[in-house]
């Protein structure tokens, strides 16, 4: 009985203790650390190789994504053979099709910056104005902890946090581009381990009708060459010679 009574009381405690809700951001954003791994699992990602698909209204693209902290190159092979190639060197953000060189020079650089932050799980309100907790919510079937903020380049920005597992259910956002009035929701599912802080391996992004779903298929940390992250050539004519 006694036994039984010790376990009774021990169950009552846990179910208490999972039931504690949180009531500050920097709560919740502590506890998405630790559903992840913990902050030193996500300090020691120091470089990433990404492989996966997407699916959308053109078929499945399959693709390749490397990145260092605030660097990254994107390789896409499309449905009909194509090839585009994207990338961040830390200050110019840009894009290789059939139609030639892009630099995007609609998002701000610090927004670039942000997509690119390896440790971005430990940085958030780094890139903030403000950042505070908005209360508990259902998002797309999930009850969840809402943070809400604004950028420093003033954009509206959401993020949801599942209550029962601290993980990042979803965000709803503006578009970072400054001629674009866009918001987007992602939803982030199927966490799973790669040696590493948990990753959502499946993305959902609906913008408008438009809706785009990524899966990743293989997540790697061995180091990576600077040199994989320099402008091509096509980009560097396109910025001209240096000041």
């Amino acid at each position: 009985m006694i036994k039984l009574a010790l376990a009774v009381f021990a169950g009552s405690v846990l179910a208490c203790a999972q039931t504690v809700q949180l009531h500050t951001a920097s709560a919740v954003l502590k506890r998405y650390q630790q559903a992840l791994g913990g902050a030193d699992a996500i300090k020691n990602v120091k470089s990433e190789t990404r492989h996966g698909e997407a699916t959308g209204g053109a078929g499945t693209a399959t693709f390749v994504f490397y990145a260092m902290p605030f660097k990254w190159v994107h390789r896409v092979s499309l449905p009909n053979g194509r090839e585009v190639t994207s990338g961040f060197d830390g200050r110019v953000s840009w894009s290789i099709a059939s139609q030639g060189a892009v630099v995007d020079k609609d998002t701000p650089v610090e927004a670039a910056r942000r997509d690119a932050d390896l440790q971005y799980a430990l940085h958030q309100p780094d890139y903030f104005q403000k950042l505070d907790f908005a209360g508990i919510t259902d998002f797309e079937g999930h009850t969840c902890y809402w943070l809400h903020g604004t950028t420093h380049w003033g954009k509206d920005n959401n993020q949801f946090y599942d209550v029962q597992t601290g993980l990042l259910a979803g965000y709803r956002f503006q578009s970072d581009n400054a001629s674009s009035p866009e918001r987007t929701t992602v939803l982030f599912e199927n966490y799973k381990s790669f040696g590493g802080p948990l990753v959502a391996t499946k993305l959902v992004s609906r913008t408008g009708d438009r809706v785009q779903t990524i899966t990743y298929t293989s997540v790697t940390y061995q180091p990576l060459e600077d040199s994989l992250f320099e402008l091509p050539q096509a980009v560097r004519s396109l910025l001209g010679p240096p000041r």
